[in-house]
């Protein structure tokens, strides 16, 4: 993978990016004061927008599993992922190991066109660009709200000394506001926090129960289990690895898949890019 360059770090993130003092030596956090700061730091790369500051390469590759498990077929796909109507986008650019034929550029090509309408239909009815995804999860306070932690030990992550924290959901009614948050709500985990700005280096979460969406009409996700990998360039924390394996039934069919999508060949932008 390629670094972010220095001086885009020191002119823009570093100056820009505050997160609170470090804790005094010998101070000891409580895990929710970590979790507090590591929202803290997240939040405050998310309103800057340095996802808009660099492109990359995205492999995707899926898993289609048998009822024990064992794969049946693969999928390959490969995207240059970059900004595009001041929204981070996707464009596939090879299928199978191998670049698009004529007909599949040209899908790309329509699918692109109308992200770019729809984006800015957004924008002009002063609406979110990036649109409302019933199943985004971000690292916010309406997250961590859900869950209570504890600090089950330290480990070295990517060459990161980080906290190691144990969430369960919290006992009582949690939000529904959203398909995704049932989910969220009977999942358990760990994150790692690191211990030098409060990064969140890795998360990995496994659903508790089976949840149904619409009373089990339109569907039960069950046995999920999940793991996201982070890495730090200068003071930037961006995604290298999701690996997620879920079992979902739909009607009477059962859908069983691994996917996993791997980040690499991060490139800063020039800033003529950017505006």
């Amino acid at each position: 993978m390629k670094l972010l360059s220095g001086a885009y770090i020191a002119g823009t993130v570093t100056v820009a990016l505050v997160i609170g003092p470090l804790p005094a030596s010998g101070q000891v956090l409580s895990p929710h004061a970590i979790i507090d700061l590591a929202v803290d730091r997240a939040e405050e790369q998310r309103m800057l927008q340095t996802d808009l500051a660099y492109e990359a390469i995205v492999e995707v590759t899926t898993e289609h599993l048998d009822g024990d498990g064992a794969i049946k077929k693969i999928e390959l796909a490969t995207f240059r992922q970059y900004p595009l109507e001041g929204v981070v986008y996707e464009e596939m650019i090879a299928k199978e190991g191998e670049l698009l034929d004529a007909d599949d550029t040209r899908s790309e090509q329509e699918r692109r066109d109308k992200f770019i309408k729809e984006v800015r239909e957004r924008r002009d009815k002063g609406e979110d660009p990036g649109g409302d995804d019933e199943n985004r999860v971000d690292f916010n306070e309406d997250f961590v709200s859900r869950y209570d932690f504890w600090i089950v030990g330290e480990a070295v992550i990517n060459d990161y000394l980080c906290w190691v924290i144990e969430l369960k959901p919290r006992n009582g009614d949690l939000p529904v506001r959203r398909q995704i948050d049932d989910a969220l709500n009977n999942s358990t985990g760990r994150i790692w926090v690191s211990q030098d700005d409060y990064g969140v280096a890795r998360i990995e979460f496994e659903m508790a129960k089976s949840v149904r969406f619409w009373g089990g009409i339109a569907g039960t996700l069950r046995n999920t289990v999940g793991r996201f990998e982070f890495v730090r360039y200068g003071s930037i924390w961006a995604p290298t690895t999701i690996d997620i394996r879920l079992d979902l039934r739909i009607l009477f069919k059962n859908i069983r898949r691994r996917v996993v999508r791997e980040w690499g060949d991060y490139t800063l932008l020039p800033a003529a890019e950017l505006e």
